[in-house]
């Protein structure tokens, strides 16, 4: 049975791993603006990316780029749950 993932528990792990880059402020010391113009500030954008995310993050894990923020198997494990139950924002 698949466990149900919220949006907050999926947010809760981009705001940990990915916007330091992903962001219109990024806060990276490397990235100053966000690679590609990619932007996960609002659950709009998120969602807009849900497949992004799936791809790089959870199928390739060449996201975060050398896991420099440290996302571990758990963690792309929430994002992978929330993408194939939909990706919803409530």
């Amino acid at each position: 049975a698949t466990i149900p993932t919220s949006f907050k528990e999926a947010n809760a792990v981009i705001q940990r791993r990915c916007v330091q880059c992903h962001s219109a402020n990024p806060t990276d010391d490397a990235n100053l603006v966000a690679p590609n113009g990619v932007m996960y500030d609002t659950p709009e954008q998120i969602h807009n990316y849900a497949e992004k995310i799936m791809t790089r993050a959870v199928r390739t894990k060449t996201m975060p780029q050398g896991n420099k923020t440290g996302m571990t198997d758990e963690e792309r494990t929430i994002l992978k749950r929330w993408i194939l139950q939909g990706a919803k924002l409530n």
